[in-house]
């Protein structure tokens, strides 16, 4: 690209409000120039006033696009991001997140690697309950290489909390009416961005785990999840086996590779 790509950063939230407020105040003090980037916020049916609390704000030097949808029961399923996916049509790449913390240098490093041939970027997802910035504390540390840096990774290691690519990749993957590019036949919790990546891979992208471009997100609690009406450990788990099988079923797979 002649000059800086456009980026549209990402994300769905659910009665999370202060958790996404300050992400988008981490956002505006990127260093990446914030004419070059935007944000979506798609706010599934929450009823904790985060569509309000962001539409009132007018401090941001960022365009901030919020879009307000009817509570979905299969939170975070493909179709929720394909909509925010839509709603950047002028995006050069495409960084998806969660209701995550980020530093400042995050919409930069991401860019940086969308310079080249098709790349898919999952990065580290730093957890705990208090902020923190140590790679040890990240699920995934060894995937990274000697000190922390860069390499290529099996696709079967992509997750939504900190995850990047082209837009020429997202119309490379697009097949409707069910891929696009989610495959909006997954449902409920688990594997849709592995499937993504599955299909990115086969169609000749890289896959890279860089610790560079992680973010930190605070551990769920019962207390937080149940005032939300969520049974985090019950999605996550029903969610999982349902989308596994059927990933490995379309794809032919007699089981998925281990990161």
């Amino acid at each position: 690209m002649s000059e800086l790509p456009r980026i549209t950063v990402f994300t769905i939230t659910y009665n999370q409000r202060e958790k996404v407020v300050a992400l988008t105040s981490d956002l505006a003090g990127q260093s990446y120039p914030t004419d070059r980037f935007e944000v979506v916020v798609l706010d599934d049916g929450g009823t904790d006033g985060t569509a309000d609390a962001l539409n009132a704000r007018t401090d941001l030097p960022y365009r901030l696009t919020v879009l307000s949808r009817p509570r979905e029961a299969a939170y975070l399923s493909g179709r929720r991001w394909n909509e925010c996916i839509a709603a950047a049509p002028d995006a050069d790449v495409l960084v998806q997140v969660d209701d995550v913390r980020v530093r400042p240098d995050f919409v930069a490093r991401h860019a940086a690697w969308h310079t080249g041939g098709p790349t898919m970027v999952t990065g580290a997802k730093f957890e705990g309950d208090e902020e923190t910035w140590d790679l040890a504390s990240c699920r995934r540390a060894h995937l990274a290489g000697p000190g922390g840096e860069a390499r290529t990774t099996i696709w079967t290691a992509v997750w939504g909390a900190s995850l990047s690519y082209p837009r020429t990749l997202v119309e490379t993957l697009r097949h409707e009416p069910h891929e696009r590019p989610y495959d909006e036949r997954m449902v409920g919790w688990g594997f849709h961005e592995v499937e993504l990546a599955y299909r990115a891979a086969a169609a000749g992208a890289r896959i890279v785990y860089d610790p560079a471009v992680g973010v930190f997100h605070q551990n769920h609690t019962p207390g937080n999840d149940q005032g939300r009406g969520i049974d985090h450990a019950r999605a996550a788990s029903t969610g999982s086996v349902r989308n596994e099988a059927y990933l490995l079923t379309k794809h032919g797979l007699a089981s998925l590779p281990r990161w």
